[in-house]
């Protein structure tokens, strides 16, 4: 009960004081009113888990208080003091919700210090419930995104695999991935496996003058980096210092976008042979671990659909070149 604070709301000072004083013996903090006013005021600043008031009060009773405490502040219990131990006001209480009624005498405390370590417990258990809810809530909101994650990653999937040449597959895979995953930039670079170099070959969001110019190679910096480690990268929020330390001048401003940048290798034959970039969620969003798994996935069966292209296109060549 120590961890509970109760709002006394009494109009005589002396049963007022009285309270407090018992509560007190008992460890738990208080805070007092002497109207419904009063009261109100203190519930909008303070922190109070439990009121405990007198049914007659001044201006407005404390059956007056009750309801406005539950249509306001509904996770708050109320427990009701009263000499009138009528039918009358017994039901009024139960009618709006009241934890308890407590008719005085209250002497030693010992039906009120009952009283109020039921009401603790049942305060306690509420906000169990509620946390257990919310977390249920937001389970569920992440399995909904998973399914959603899913269906789309299988419908780009579909779209990038039936792609006929590499240049239909390579734009397929990046239209795919910023669409399903918002993204307002992105690009795939690929290795020359002649020079080395890391040249852009399909860019979105950014100004095609600019990826014309990279096109045979960026400079080292930050892409590059990324590149050659050949993992999956996620960044949720604003590019750490760390990697924006890495970057040529002007390429963060040129090639990403904030909030947010995704990095997927892609692999041919256990060698990496380019990275899909991703960046700048269009609603403000960070990119987590299922976006970035779905980056991999399509980069992995573009990969796959890529190697199939290659060795059509190679079938054909060899076909033309027969006599």
């Amino acid at each position: 009960m120590k961890n509970k604070r109760v709002l006394v709301v009494d109009n005589e000072q002396q049963r007022r004081d009285s309270l407090q004083q018992l509560l007190h013996e008992r460890d738990i903090p208080t805070l007092a009113a002497a109207n419904c006013e009063e009261a109100l005021q203190l519930l909008v600043s303070e922190q109070v888990d439990l009121v405990l008031t007198e049914t007659e009060l001044p201006n407005k009773s404390g059956h007056y208080l009750l309801r406005q405490v539950k249509e306001r502040l509904p996770e708050i219990e109320v427990i009701l003091i009263t000499h009138n131990a009528s039918s009358y006001n017994l039901l009024q209480a139960l009618r709006n919700n009241a934890y308890d009624f407590i008719v005085r005498p209250i002497d030693s405390g010992e039906i009120l210090f009952s009283a109020l370590e039921r009401a603790f417990k049942h305060i306690d258990l509420c906000r169990q419930n509620a946390e257990l809810l919310k977390e249920l809530e937001k389970n569920n909101r992440s399995l909904r995104r998973a399914l959603k994650m899913m269906m789309a990653l299988n419908a780009s999937i579909e779209r990038v695999t039936a792609a006929t040449d590499i240049e239909e597959l390579f734009m397929e895979l990046l239209s795919s991935a910023m669409c399903e995953l918002q993204a307002s930039r992105g690009f795939l670079a690929l290795f020359d496996r002649t020079s080395g170099k890391l040249g852009l070959k399909v860019c979105k969001g950014i100004p095609p003058e600019l990826c014309r110019r990279h096109s045979a190679g960026l400079p080292d910096g930050l892409t590059l980096s990324l590149a050659r480690r050949g993992k999956p990268v996620a960044i949720p929020g604003n590019l750490p210092e760390k990697l924006a330390t890495l970057a040529a001048p002007g390429e963060v401003e040129n090639l990403f976008a904030a909030p947010g940048l995704l990095a997927a290798p892609l692999l041919l034959k256990d060698r990496v042979a380019g990275i899909v970039v991703i960046s700048g969620h269009q609603n403000g969003q960070s990119y987590g671990e299922q976006e970035l798994n779905f980056l991999i996935q399509l980069s992995h069966h573009a990969a796959l659909a890529l190697e199939k292209v290659g060795v059509i296109y190679q079938l054909k060549r060899d076909k033309a070149a027969v006599p």
